[in-house]
C-alpha cells in the first residue's frame, strides 16, 4: 500500500468516525462511491476500532489475558526497541501489541512489557489515546498499579512505552483457584480500591475496570492495569470525540449506566465498575446477562434491569457458560460457587445476606448521586463490615445497631443474657426502681450535654482566643486533642447525630491546623495534618450526601476540600490540589447564586479565588492566576469600603495585594510587583501597630519585607534587598523565640537566613555569609527531624550543605569545603531521583550546580593542595553533568522556563571548561 493510498483510507476513516453510528453507512457509500477496495479497508478499520474497547483491550503485561487475534506481523525475537530486546509477543489487540522484552544495555537484568501501536493503526485518535496512557502512568507510583519504566519512539516513528512485567491472573480467577473465603476476597478487593483511589486523587478516571485489568501475582499482590481509555479530569470538560460519536470506549459488562448511555463519566463510574467486579468475585455470577453488545441493548440492560442480590443470585443454575483464558469452559452452579468460597451454600448465603448485599448494590446504583461518593467511602464501608460495625449502605436502625453490637460483643452479651434470665423472676419486686432509672437517665443526658458544651468551648472559644498569641502552638495542640477526645467519646454514643458529626469534623480540622496547616503556625506535621483533614472531609461528604441542599453543610464541605487542596499544593501535588480547589470554587459560585445577599458566602468566595490564584502559579499560568487574584480584589475592596476598620477585611485585602504583586513579579513586571507589595506592607504595618502581640500580623508583615527583598534582589538592588531581609529576620527571630514549637517559624527563619547569606555572597562578603548559611542549615535539620519522610526538606538540606561548601571554598577553607560537599552528595544519593516530581528534580539541579561551583573554586584556588587540582576539576565536571542530565530531561518533557533553558547552555559550557582544565592539569 502506498503512503498516498493509506492517507486516503485514513482520511475517510477519521471523517466517518466523527459521525453518529446510524449515519456512517450512508456516509461511507458517499465517500467511497465505486471504490470497493477503499470501502473494505475503512470498514475494517471501523470494526477494529469498535472492538478494541481500549486500543489494547487486555493489556498484555501478563500471560493469562483474553486477547483478540488480529492479523499483523509480530516483531521477531531479538528485535531491538530502544534499549530492550524482544523475547516474544504476549498480547495483541485491535490496535496494539505487547511484547515480553529484556533490558539489553547490560546495566542490570530486567524483564519488561513493551507496548507498541501497530503499523497502520497509528491514526491521530489512536496515538492520542496511547500518549494519554503513557502520560497518566508517568505520574503514578503505587504498589498496586503497574509501573511505567521507560518510553520513546521506534526508529520508524511509532510511539512505545515500557512497563513493569506482571505475571498474574485476573482477580476473580485468582480467588477461585485458591478457594479464598469471602473475608479474604474482601481484603484483597480493598487493595484494588486503594489503587483506584490513588488514580482518582491524581485526577484520573480508569473507565475500564474489570477482572482482566486487575492481575494478582502468586504472592497475592494485585496490580491495576490498562489506562488506555482513562480520562484525565478537567473542570467542565465533556467526553472525548469518540464518546460523542457513539464509539463509547468501555467493556459493556462492566460499564456504568452513564457510560452505556454516553453521558458524563466521573469517578463514580469507576465506583460502579468496582461494584460489578466485587459482585462477580463474591458470587461467581455477572449481575447482567447481555443478549448482544449493541449499544441500545447494553444501555437498556445496564440502565433498567436491577441485578439480583448477591445472596440470592448464588442459587441460580440457568446461566451462560464462561470460558477462562486457557479456553476451559465452566458452568457456575450453586455447589461450585459455594465450594470455592465458604464451603457450603447455606454458609455463603448467610455471609452475603445483609451488609454485603447492600454494599455491593449501593456501589451499583443506577443514579451516580446514590452510589458511594468515592472509592474510599466504598472501601471504608467494607472495612466497617469486616469489623462488625454499622455500614453506610444500610439504614442505621436501632435493631441494626443492636445486632452489630451483639456481634462485636458476643461474650459480654451472652453473660448479660444469663444475668437477665436470673433477674426475670424479680421484675415485679423491682418495679419501684423505674423512677430512679429515669432520674439516672436524665443525669446521663445532662452529663452528655455538659461534656459536649465543654468540648465545644475548648475547641472553638478557648482555642480561637489564643491561636494568634506568640507561643500558643503547644497549648493549641493540647486543647484540640483534649476536645477531640471528648467528642470521640460522644460520637460513640450518638454517631447518628448530624450536629455532633459536624462538631467532630470541625475538631479534625482544628487538629489538622495545629499539626501542619500551610502558611500558618503549626507543628510541621504535614502528613498528620492531611490525615485529620481527610477524616473531616469524609464526615462532611456523608452529611452532604444525606442532605445535598443544606447550604451550611455544603460550606463545611467546601472548607474541607479547600484545606486538602492547599495541603496538596504545598506538598508538591499541585495538580491534585488544584482540582480540589476548583471543586470549592464551584460550590461557592452556586451558593453565591442562590444567596446573593449572604456576605459570608461572598467573603469565602474571595478566599477561594485567592487560593486558586496561588495554585495556578505552580504550573505557570500567570494570566489566569492574575485573573483570579483580581476577582478576589474586587470583592475584598468592596468589603473594605463598607467597613474600613474591620481588621479581618484589612488583612485579607493585604493578602490579595501581596498575591497580585508576586504574580506580576513572576510575569516580569517588577515595578507593578513592588507597587502592590508596598500596599500590602502598609496595611500590615498598621495592623501590627494596632495589635503588636498578634503573631499572625507580625508574620505576614515579615512576608511583605521578604517579598520586597526578593523583588529588589531581582532588580540588582542588593543593598536594599538586604535591608528588607534584615527587617524580616528580626521578626522571624522574635516569633521563634516566643513559640519554639512552631514549625512555620522555624522554616521562616531558615529561609530568611539563607537569603541574607545569598545577598552577602553577591556583595562578595563571604566571611559574613557563613553564620547565616549555618543557621539556615540548622533550621532545615530541625524541620527534617520532625518530618523525616519529607524528601523536599532533605533536598533543601543538601542545597544548604552545597552552599556552605561553596562558601568555604571561596574562603580557602579546603577541609570544611570538601566535608560539606561530601555530606551534600551523600544526601543526594540517599534521596532517589523521581522523574515524576519536578520540584524535587529542580532542587537536585541546584544542589549539583552549587557543588560544581564549589569544586571549581577549590580547583582554581591559589592555595590548592598539590596534586588535587585535577581531581577537583573532574569532580566539578561530574556535578555539572548530573545537573545537565536532569535539565535536558525536563527540557525534553517541555517543562522548563526560559531561564532554565538558558541554564542548559551555561552548564554545558562549564562542563567543557572543566574538561579542558582537567586535561591541562595532568
Amino acid at each position: 500500500m502506498t503512503p498516498e493510498r493509506w492517507k486516503q483510507i485514513d482520511g475517510v476513516f477519521e471523517r466517518v468516525l466523527e459521525l453518529p453510528a446510524n449515519q456512517r453507512t450512508a456516509a461511507l457509500e458517499r465517500e467511497c462511491e465505486a471504490d470497493k477496495e477503499l470501502l473494505r479497508e475503512v470498514e475494517s478499520l471501523l470494526e477494529a476500532h469498535a472492538q478494541a474497547a481500549s486500543f489494547i483491550d487486555s493489556p498484555g503485561l501478563l500471560l493469562s489475558v483474553d486477547l483478540l487475534d488480529w492479523p499483523g506481523a509480530a516483531l521477531s525475537a531479538g528485535h531491538m526497541i530502544g534499549r530492550y530486546r524482544i523475547i516474544k509477543e504476549i498480547g495483541r489487540g485491535g490496535m496494539g501489541e505487547v511484547y515480553l522484552a529484556a533490558r539489553a544495555d547490560e546495566q542490570f537484568e530486567q524483564h519488561v512489557a513493551v507496548k507498541l501501536i501497530k503499523r497502520g493503526m497509528d491514526t491521530d485518535a489512536v496515538v492520542r489515546h496511547f500518549r494519554n496512557e503513557r502520560q497518566i502512568l508517568a505520574g503514578f507510583d503505587h504498589p498496586h498499579i503497574a509501573r511505567l519504566l521507560d518510553g520513546g519512539t521506534t526508529d520508524d516513528g511509532l510511539p512505545y512505552f515500557v512497563m513493569e512485567y506482571v505475571e498474574g491472573v485476573p482477580v476473580d480467577e485468582y480467588c477461585d483457584a485458591r478457594g479464598l473465603s469471602i473475608t479474604e476476597r474482601l481484603n484483597l478487593f480493598r487493595e484494588v480500591c486503594e489503587a483506584v483511589s490513588y488514580a482518582h486523587r491524581h485526577l484520573v478516571i480508569h473507565r475500564d475496570i474489570k477482572p482482566s485489568n486487575i492481575l494478582v501475582s502468586d504472592e497475592g499482590v494485585p496490580k491495576l492495569l490498562d489506562f488506555g481509555i482513562a480520562k484525565i479530569l478537567h473542570p467542565g470538560d465533556g467526553e472525548t470525540a469518540a464518546t460523542k460519536t457513539g464509539m463509547r470506549l468501555m467493556t459493556p459488562e462492566y460499564a456504568s449506566p452513564e457510560q452505556a448511555q454516553g453521558r458524563q463519566v466521573t469517578t463514580l463510574s469507576d465506583v460502579y465498575s468496582l461494584g460489578v467486579v466485587l459482585y462477580e468475585v463474591l458470587t461467581g455470577h455477572s449481575p447482567y446477562r447481555l443478549c448482544s453488545r449493541e449499544p441500545h441493548e447494553v444501555a437498556r440492560a445496564i440502565g433498567e434491569i436491577e441485578p439480583q442480590r448477591p445472596s440470592t443470585v448464588i442459587d441460580t443454575r440457568d446461566v451462560e457458560q464462561t470460558r477462562d483464558d486457557n479456553g476451559k469452559v465452566t458452568v457456575p452452579t450453586p455447589e461450585s460457587v459455594s465450594r470455592t468460597r465458604e464451603g457450603s451454600l447455606e454458609r455463603l448465603r448467610r455471609r452475603l445476606r445483609g451488609d454485603l448485599d447492600n454494599i455491593v448494590l449501593m456501589a451499583m446504583r443506577k443514579e451516580p448521586a446514590r452510589r458511594y461518593q468515592s472509592v474510599e467511602q466504598f472501601s471504608e464501608d467494607i472495612r466497617r463490615h469486616l469489623e462488625a460495625l454499622p455500614v453506610l449502605a444500610r439504614k442505621d436502625t436501632l435493631a441494626y445497631r443492636g445486632a452489630k453490637f451483639v456481634r462485636r460483643n458476643r461474650a459480654a452479651v451472652a453473660a448479660a443474657a444469663l444475668v437477665f434470665l436470673t433477674l426475670v423472676g424479680g421484675v415485679v419486686a423491682t418495679t419501684w426502681q423505674a423512677g430512679r432509672a429515669k432520674a439516672a437517665q436524665a443525669r446521663a443526658e445532662r452529663r452528655f450535654n455538659d461534656v459536649r458544651k465543654l468540648a465545644n468551648a475548648v475547641l472553638f472559644d478557648y482555642h480561637d482566643a489564643i491561636k494568634d498569641l506568640p507561643g500558643a502552638t503547644s497549648v493549641r495542640e493540647r486543647l484540640v486533642k483534649d476536645a477531640l477526645t471528648y467528642l470521640d467519646s460522644l460520637a460513640a454514643e450518638a454517631g447518628d447525630d448530624p450536629a455532633l458529626q459536624r462538631e467532630l469534623a470541625a475538631a479534625y480540622d482544628r487538629v489538622g491546623d495545629v499539626r501542619g496547616q500551610v502558611r500558618a503556625a503549626s507543628l510541621g506535621d504535614s502528613a498528620g495534618a492531611m490525615g485529620s483533614y481527610l477524616k473531616a472531609l469524609r464526615i462532611r461528604e456523608a452529611l452532604v450526601a444525606a442532605d445535598p441542599r443544606d447550604a451550611q453543610k455544603r460550606r463545611d464541605l467546601a472548607a474541607s476540600l479547600r484545606k486538602v487542596g492547599n495541603q496538596l499544593i504545598e506538598t508538591s501535588e499541585a495538580a491534585r490540589g488544584l482540582e480540589y480547589l476548583r471543586r470549592v470554587l464551584q460550590i461557592y459560585i452556586e451558593l453565591a447564586s442562590e444567596r446573593p445577599e449572604d456576605s459570608a458566602v461572598r467573603y469565602e468566595l474571595a478566599a477561594i479565588y485567592n487560593d486558586l490564584g496561588l495554585a495556578l502559579e505552580v504550573p505557570g499560568d500567570m494570566a489566569l492566576a492574575l485573573e483570579h487574584h483580581r476577582k478576589a480584589l474586587a470583592l475584598r475592596e468592596e468589603f473594605m469600603t463598607a467597613n474600613p476598620e474591620d481588621r479581618r477585611h484589612r488583612r485579607s485585602l493585604s493578602v490579595t495585594y501581596e498575591n497580585i504583586g508576586r504574580t506580576l513579579f513572576l510575569s516580569d513586571d517588577a515595578a507593578g510587583a513592588l507597587e502592590n507589595n508596598q500596599k500590602a506592607l502598609a496595611l500590615r504595618a498598621a495592623l501590627s501597630a494596632d495589635d503588636p502581640t498578634n503573631a499572625d500580623y507580625r508574620r505576614i508583615l515579615g512576608i511583605s519585607y521578604q517579598n520586597n527583598g526578593d523583588f529588589r534582589a531581582w532588580l540588582k538592588d542588593t543593598r536594599s534587598a538586604l535591608e528588607s531581609f534584615r527587617k524580616k529576620l528580626a521578626i522571624d527571630e522574635e516569633l521563634l523565640a516566643a513559640d519554639p514549637a512552631n514549625a512555620q517559624a522555624v522554616s521562616d527563619l531558615g529561609y530568611t537566613s539563607q537569603r541574607i547569606g545569598d545577598l552577602l555572597s553577591e556583595l562578595g562578603e563571604h566571611s559574613q555569609t557563613l553564620p547565616y548559611y549555618r543557621r539556615a542549615l540548622e533550621m532545615l535539620e530541625k524541620i527534617s527531624a520532625g518530618a523525616p519522610d519529607d524528601l523536599i526538606t532533605r533536598l533543601r538540606i543538601s542545597n544548604a550543605r552545597a552552599t556552605l561548601g561553596r562558601t568555604h571554598a571561596k574562603l580557602g577553607n579546603f577541609a570544611p569545603a570538601l566535608e560539606e560537599c561530601r555530606q551534600a552528595i551523600t544526601l543526594l544519593q540517599e534521596t532517589v531521583d523521581d522523574p515524576a516530581n519536578v520540584e524535587r528534580r529542580r532542587l537536585r539541579v541546584l544542589s549539583y550546580t552549587y557543588l560544581g561551583e564549589a569544586y571549581v573554586t577549590l580547583a582554581s584556588h591559589r592555595r590548592a593542595p598539590p596534586g588535587s587540582t585535577g581531581d577537583h576539576w573532574r569532580a566539578a565536571r561530574e556535578m555539572y553533568r548530573r545537573s545537565l542530565d536532569i535539565l535536558q530531561d525536563l527540557s525534553d518533557r517541555g517543562i522548563l522556563d526560559s531561564e532554565e533553558v538558558t541554564e542548559i547552555e551555561v552548564v554545558a559550557r562549564k562542563i567543557a571548561e572543566c574538561d579542558a582544565a582537567a586535561r591541562k592539569s595532568r
